[in-house]
């Protein structure tokens, strides 16, 4: 899949299920979990572009300042020195975004099938 279609994928819907498995899988670190919130609230606030790979956001504090964010970290002071930054928060949410709007959603069970499968379980035990 291209990145192109993989950027379009991402709403607010996924960023918001992204936000709550991130912020369930951080709850311990408090200096990640900052970075995370900085990045959910500043990802409203600020001029942002992703192209599946790199994300370029504008700086929360200083106009006209834009940092680049990959893989390999981000070129903020924070990112630059190994800390924790919320610009490398907000490429990560992105990502994970990007990933649940890919997850084909699961099929319902029909009413018949969910009672062949507790029928079938009921055969078990």
């Amino acid at each position: 899949m291209s990145n192109a279609i993989l950027a379009q994928s991402i709403s607010r819907q996924t960023v918001g299920q992204a936000l709550r498995l991130m912020r369930q899988a951080c709850r311990y670190e408090p200096s990640e979990m900052n970075a995370l919130n900085r990045a959910a609230l500043n990802l409203e606030a600020c001029t942002w572009q992703y192209d599946g790979e790199a994300l370029v956001i504008e700086s929360a504090t200083t106009q006209f300042q834009r940092y680049h964010v990959a893989y390999n970290g981000c070129d903020c002071k924070a990112g630059s020195t190994g800390r924790p930054c919320w610009h490398l928060a907000a490429f990560r949410l992105i990502q994970r975004a990007a990933e649940l709007a890919l997850t084909p959603a699961r099929p319902r069970m029909t009413d018949a099938a969910y009672a062949r499968a507790v029928a079938a379980c009921d055969d078990l035990f």
